[in-house]
């Protein structure tokens, strides 16, 4: 998975929170993803299984071991199919 170290916090009431909770539990997303995916464009809606990102997410650290220009190369497809099981823009 990716290293994800710097958090954002926002403050909602406690009737935003129960929507998207029940809105990314739909998604089949945990409500982190579903803020993350909302918040970079994508609008989240029926996915494949967590297997998948699961494998998306260990060619990104592949991607990461590789000499800069291929690594680059790897990512972009990792991104464009991630995009495209996600319906991004």
């Amino acid at each position: 998975m990716r290293k994800r170290s710097v958090g954002i916090n926002v403050r909602v009431s406690v009737t935003e929170k129960r929507k998207m909770t029940l809105m990314a539990k739909r998604c089949g997303l945990s409500l982190s993803e579903y803020l993350r995916q909302r918040a970079l464009g994508y609008e989240p809606g029926g996915h494949p299984p967590k297997e998948v990102f699961d494998v998306l997410d260990k060619i990104d650290e592949m991607a990461e071991s590789c000499q800069p220009s291929a690594g680059a190369k790897i990512t972009a497809c990792a991104d464009e199919i991630r995009d495209l099981l996600i319906g991004g823009n």
